[in-house]
């Protein structure tokens, strides 16, 4: 078992450096050289020239600190191999806390590989991760506890400060309460229920200290299924619900099927781990972005469910050991197959591959520098934190990822001109922007080589230019 876990844990660890450079790390990179050159957190945007001024809350100051200061000391490289190690430490805490419940290590194994693929198309730099490794660190502390664990309550307030995902931990706090508190009223345990209120308050009282206060504990509808507002802003990729017609998403599909199967047929008597994959299944199926946090979650169930099968079958006489795991193996040799394919950057034709799955502007971004540094550019949502790192403080974005901080009107103009809808040319002009930099096949693209006031500078495979005439 420990060379088959060695293997999967490097073949995942050199596969996550075929990830794609997130749209989102440009901006984060820049606010955290921000932070560490002023020593202060922003307050409000500087970035675009659509919000300029407006209110920020930045609930992830210090990763974008660590990123910058990473990134900046050893590269991008050693940044990602970090941020991957981080996230198969995130499975190998989980899968030890399966062995720890009795799941038999193939089928231990079989799972935390199944979790890996899952949420493997998300293994960028991004403060995320570190919400991914915690998450596991609070489920591993409290999965078979009815005690309060008050170390959890200072690893609060880090989280608090590393990314808005500390809300889940509440969120896994307030599940542990619960379920153990239906099990004692049960009397399935013995659970001390005003301690282990202390203990819900208190966590909740931890994540008041951070650089926001109170004000990121309002956005927790941004983490519960089916209130997110984001959901609103049509066009962010990582918002929209997953659509199992496409393979990358098709290891969820596996995902949830393996835990309906086993939860089914196998019986799982601890109600936390119940909880936990209801409600981590309930938000994977809202949103994409919840797809990684699913892919921990629901491990203590399905594995539990997996034991408690074994069991069954072995009193019943039958050898169900070969057929329990070549079953879990051949399911995630099918979603490997189907998913690589899939994978950015995968190496799947004939020849090699010229660019990843996701692509920058550099000509374009490299003549604004030249040529009209303090631009205002009107450019792709997916593109803008790449232009912010390359032109803040001088130049200025219409748009980028921060989907939030814009809200859904904002994205309907964007929308508007990007697609050159009636009114399209009034909407850009109107905004300020003197710079368009989109993709060649955008429709605004097309209109703005026929449109007054605007020239054509550059147009290279999978950019085009504009500016707009003094």
């Amino acid at each position: 078992m420990g060379l088959l876990t060695g293997v999967l844990y490097l073949v995942f660890f050199g596969f996550g450096f075929a990830s794609f450079t997130d749209p989102d790390y440009w901006w984060h990179l820049r606010t955290g050289e921000m932070i560490v050159d002023t020593l202060s957190v922003p307050r409000q945007d500087t970035y675009s020239f659509t919000a300029a001024g407006a209110g920020l809350l930045n609930h992830q100051w210090l990763s974008e600190a660590l990123i910058y200061l990473s990134v900046n000391s050893f590269g991008y490289a050693v940044t990602l191999g970090l941020f991957i190690a981080l996230t198969l430490a995130s499975f190998g805490i989980m899968q030890r806390l399966l062995l720890r419940l009795g799941t038999p290590p193939m089928i231990a194994l079989a799972l935390v590989g199944l979790g890996m693929l899952i949420s493997a198309p998300f293994w960028t730099v991004r403060p995320q991760l570190l919400s991914w490794f915690l998450l596991a660190v609070f489920v591993n502390v409290l999965i078979d506890r009815d005690r309060p664990a008050w170390l959890l309550v200072p690893v609060l307030v880090l989280w608090a400060n590393l990314h808005l995902g500390f809300l889940l931990g509440l969120g896994v706090v307030g599940l542990w309460f619960l379920s153990r508190a239906w099990e004692a009223r049960d009397g399935q345990i013995k659970f001390a229920l005003w301690p282990a209120a202390a203990f819900v308050g208190a966590g909740i009282a931890a994540t008041l200290l951070n650089a926001n206060g109170p004000r990121p504990l309002l956005q927790i509808l941004e983490y519960l299924p089916l209130t997110s507002s984001d959901v609103s802003i049509q066009g962010i990729s990582e918002l929209d619900s997953p659509d199992f017609g496409q393979g990358i998403h098709l290891p969820l599909l596996a995902g949830i099927l393996v835990l309906i199967g086993v939860t089914l047929a196998g019986r799982v008597r601890d109600r936390f781990a119940v909880l936990l994959a209801i409600a981590f299944t309930a938000m994977a199926l809202q949103t994409i972005r919840f797809q990684p946090l699913f892919a921990l979650a629901f491990l203590p169930a399905a594995g539990l469910a997996a034991t408690h099968l074994l069991s069954q079958r072995k009193r019943e006489g039958q050898a169900p050991r070969s057929f329990v795991n070549w079953s879990l193996v051949a399911i995630t040799a099918v979603a490997v197959l189907i998913a690589i394919p899939q994978l950015p950057g995968a190496q799947v034709g004939r020849q090699a591959n010229t660019d990843g799955r996701t692509f920058y502007p550099a000509q374009s971004l490299a003549w604004v520098q030249d040529n009209i540094p303090d631009a205002n550019v009107f450019t792709t949502h997916m593109w803008g934190g790449y232009f912010i790192y390359g032109l803040d403080p001088e130049g200025h974005v219409y748009i980028d990822g921060r989907s939030t901080m814009y809200g859904p009107e904002r994205f309907e103009s964007y929308r508007l001109i990007l697609n050159a809808n009636e009114g399209w040319q009034a909407e850009l002009e109107g905004s300020g922007a003197n710079v368009v930099v989109v993709g060649q096949t955008e429709e605004v693209a097309s209109a703005l080589v026929d449109a007054a006031g605007w020239r054509l500078i550059l147009e290279e495979p999978g950019e085009a230019l504009f500016v707009r005439d003094p």
